[in-house]
Protein backbone atom coordinates (compact mmCIF):
# COMPACT_ATOMS: atom_id res chain seq x y z
CA UNK A 1 0.00 0.00 0.00
CA UNK A 2 1.51 3.41 -0.68
CA UNK A 3 -0.84 5.56 1.27
CA UNK A 4 -1.01 5.34 4.90
CA UNK A 5 -4.27 3.69 5.66
CA UNK A 6 -6.97 5.48 7.53
CA UNK A 7 -8.42 3.43 10.31
CA UNK A 8 -11.54 4.64 12.11
CA UNK A 9 -11.58 2.61 15.72
CA UNK A 10 -15.01 3.06 17.27
CA UNK A 11 -14.60 1.97 21.11
CA UNK A 12 -16.26 3.71 23.86
CA UNK A 13 -13.45 2.39 26.52
CA UNK A 14 -10.75 5.34 26.47
CA UNK A 15 -8.30 3.04 28.40
CA UNK A 16 -9.13 0.17 25.54
CA UNK A 17 -9.03 2.91 22.38
CA UNK A 18 -5.57 4.22 23.55
CA UNK A 19 -4.05 0.47 23.79
CA UNK A 20 -5.20 -0.46 19.98
CA UNK A 21 -4.55 3.19 19.18
CA UNK A 22 -1.22 2.40 20.02
CA UNK A 23 -1.15 -0.77 18.12
CA UNK A 24 -2.49 0.82 14.79
CA UNK A 25 0.18 3.62 14.83
CA UNK A 26 3.01 0.88 15.12
CA UNK A 27 0.92 -1.08 12.62
CA UNK A 28 1.83 2.11 10.65
CA UNK A 29 -2.11 3.33 10.38
CA UNK A 30 -3.93 6.70 10.72
CA UNK A 31 -6.15 5.96 13.61
CA UNK A 32 -9.27 8.28 14.69
CA UNK A 33 -11.39 7.32 17.75
CA UNK A 34 -15.31 8.17 17.75
CA UNK A 35 -16.90 6.82 21.28
CA UNK A 36 -20.44 6.83 19.51
CA UNK A 37 -22.36 5.19 17.23
CA UNK A 38 -23.44 8.53 16.04
CA UNK A 39 -20.03 10.38 15.35
CA UNK A 40 -18.43 6.83 14.02
CA UNK A 41 -21.81 6.96 10.87
CA UNK A 42 -20.72 11.02 10.70
CA UNK A 43 -16.92 10.41 9.88
CA UNK A 44 -17.84 7.14 7.83
CA UNK A 45 -20.07 9.73 5.53
CA UNK A 46 -17.08 11.82 5.31
CA UNK A 47 -15.44 9.13 3.56
CA UNK A 48 -12.29 8.87 5.52
CA UNK A 49 -11.62 6.14 7.30
CA UNK A 50 -10.10 2.88 4.71
CA UNK A 51 -11.86 0.59 7.78
CA UNK A 52 -13.91 0.49 10.55
CA UNK A 53 -13.17 -1.42 13.92
CA UNK A 54 -16.31 -1.43 15.44
CA UNK A 55 -17.73 -2.42 18.90
CA UNK A 56 -20.81 -3.53 19.77
CA UNK A 57 -21.29 -2.27 22.25
CA UNK A 58 -22.10 1.56 22.32
CA UNK A 59 -23.67 4.24 24.56
CA UNK A 60 -25.93 5.55 21.78
CA UNK A 61 -25.88 3.30 19.03
CA UNK A 62 -25.00 -0.42 19.04
CA UNK A 63 -22.49 -1.73 16.36
CA UNK A 64 -25.49 -3.61 14.26
CA UNK A 65 -27.54 -0.01 13.91
CA UNK A 66 -24.09 1.57 12.75
CA UNK A 67 -23.30 -0.80 10.44
CA UNK A 68 -26.91 -0.68 9.20
CA UNK A 69 -26.97 3.32 9.07
CA UNK A 70 -24.12 3.62 6.79
CA UNK A 71 -25.12 0.63 4.07
CA UNK A 72 -28.38 2.77 4.04
CA UNK A 73 -26.45 5.72 2.98
CA UNK A 74 -24.61 3.63 0.64
CA UNK A 75 -21.19 3.69 2.80
CA UNK A 76 -19.31 0.81 2.21
CA UNK A 77 -16.30 1.14 4.43
CA UNK A 78 -14.88 -2.78 5.08
CA UNK A 79 -16.13 -3.04 9.30
CA UNK A 80 -14.72 -5.54 11.64
CA UNK A 81 -16.52 -6.08 14.65
CA UNK A 82 -14.32 -5.87 17.76
CA UNK A 83 -16.77 -6.98 20.60
CA UNK A 84 -16.68 -9.12 23.71
CA UNK A 85 -19.77 -11.00 22.82
CA UNK A 86 -18.89 -13.66 21.76
CA UNK A 87 -22.30 -16.40 20.64
CA UNK A 88 -22.07 -17.64 17.80
CA UNK A 89 -25.83 -15.81 16.39
CA UNK A 90 -24.47 -11.82 17.11
CA UNK A 91 -21.63 -13.41 15.18
CA UNK A 92 -23.57 -14.93 12.60
CA UNK A 93 -25.68 -11.57 12.51
CA UNK A 94 -22.91 -9.05 12.09
CA UNK A 95 -21.38 -10.78 9.33
CA UNK A 96 -24.71 -10.95 7.71
CA UNK A 97 -25.40 -7.33 7.66
CA UNK A 98 -21.92 -7.22 5.93
CA UNK A 99 -19.16 -6.89 8.19
CA UNK A 100 -15.62 -8.31 7.16
CA UNK A 101 -14.82 -9.91 10.32
CA UNK A 102 -15.68 -10.34 13.89
CA UNK A 103 -12.97 -10.37 16.49
CA UNK A 104 -13.29 -11.46 20.12
CA UNK A 105 -11.87 -9.37 22.75
CA UNK A 106 -9.71 -10.12 24.66
CA UNK A 107 -8.65 -12.89 23.00
CA UNK A 108 -7.44 -11.16 20.27
CA UNK A 109 -4.26 -8.83 21.26
CA UNK A 110 -4.77 -5.73 19.45
CA UNK A 111 -1.24 -6.24 17.56
CA UNK A 112 -3.09 -9.43 16.04
CA UNK A 113 -6.41 -6.38 14.91
CA UNK A 114 -3.83 -5.07 13.54
CA UNK A 115 -2.31 -8.02 11.01
CA UNK A 116 -5.96 -8.29 10.35
CA UNK A 117 -7.04 -5.20 9.17
CA UNK A 118 -3.82 -5.70 7.36
CA UNK A 119 -5.03 -8.68 5.46
CA UNK A 120 -8.72 -6.52 4.72
CA UNK A 121 -6.86 -3.76 3.44
CA UNK A 122 -4.83 -5.77 1.01
CA UNK A 123 -7.92 -8.28 -0.31
CA UNK A 124 -10.06 -4.97 -0.47
CA UNK A 125 -6.99 -3.28 -2.57
CA UNK A 126 -6.79 -6.49 -4.83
Amino acid sequence: MQSIPHVLLVEDRSDLAAMYQLAFDIAGFETRIAVTGAEAVMIAESGWPQLMILDLQLPDLDGFAVCDAMRRRGILTPVIFLSITDDRATIRRAMSIGAVDYLVKPRVKPADVAWRIKQHLEESAA
